[in-house]
């Protein structure tokens, strides 16, 4: 069994045909997919794709920083409510949220408050998140120390998660394990001629790794520049059992198993 960690089936590139898309991934032996939220306005199309296919789609709340509104306290208000008086198919992470200042860097501030509040409805909820770190590593790592580890600790818990479409370094990555339980997202960029993405396996190795596709987003070779989908996660299973020095078999099942254990299935 393969588990895809992070999709975004709402997205309108599958629109027409997104039954066909989730028939593909079954028959590619990706049994679970975790379906990503980017804001308020997309958490009740996910519910309702999850409520078609139980306990093969499972939903996620939280606020992209990309998607962040001119009132923040607003939007999170809004969408904690949601959180708050939920009772559709159990959520199984609070994201995808994060950091990401590869466009723009003027709202650092309200970025890095969103992204706590978000933390501390996870720790709240014993909720896993979904981190989305574009360009911002070390801020990331900085709130983390100062802010989210210690909060964390005060509640008697610990920050936990999926560093999503891992691109920073391996030295990066186990500073942050060393303050919460990350496990590091891998898809598409895996398979780039020029990703930095296979250093970062070698290194780290499968015991904190799980698969993902970011579908319809950057899908791996040969199906690089075409729409990305989740059965192509077997695609990124293969070339990251070659890289780990085991079979596909043994890759995924490693994964899957750090993926059931993070998500509670």
């Amino acid at each position: 069994m393969i588990i895809d960690t992070h999709c975004h089936l709402i997205d309108k590139a599958f629109e027409a045909d997104v039954d066909k898309v989730v028939s593909r991934a079954l028959e590619a032996d990706v049994q679970k997919m975790i379906l990503a939220c980017c804001d308020e306005t997309e958490f009740p199309s996910i519910v309702e794709l999850c409520q078609r296919y139980p306990d093969r789609l499972y939903p996620t709340i939280g606020i992209h920083p990309e998607n962040m509104s001119s009132d923040i306290e607003a939007q999170l208000k809004q969408l904690k409510s949601a959180l708050t008086n939920y009772t559709g198919p159990c959520i199984r992470a609070i994201g995808e949220i994060g950091l990401d200042l590869y466009w723009d860097k003027s709202r650092l501030t309200d970025q890095l408050w969103l992204l706590e509040k978000q933390v501390e409805w996870a720790l709240e909820s014993d909720l896993p998140v979904l981190l989305h770190i574009r360009n911002a590593m070390d801020e990331f790592l900085e709130l983390l120390k100062s802010r989210l580890h210690p909060m964390a600790e005060t509640m008697g818990k610990q920050v936990k998660g999926i560093l999503h479409c891992y691109s920073g370094t391996a030295d990066q990555a186990i500073e942050a394990m060393q303050y919460g339980h990350f496990l590091l997202g891998i898809g598409g960029t895996l398979t780039y001629k020029k990703s930095q993405v296979p250093e970062v396996v070698r290194t780290i190795g499968l015991k904190h790794l799980v698969l993902e596709t970011d579908a319809p987003y950057l899908a791996p070779v040969p199906h690089r520049g075409k729409r990305n989908e989740p059965a192509f996660t077997a695609v990124t299973c293969q070339m990251l059992a070659e890289l780990s020095g085991t079979t596909a078999t043994e890759a995924a099942k490693i994964t899957s198993k750090n993926a059931s254990e993070l998500f509670g299935f």
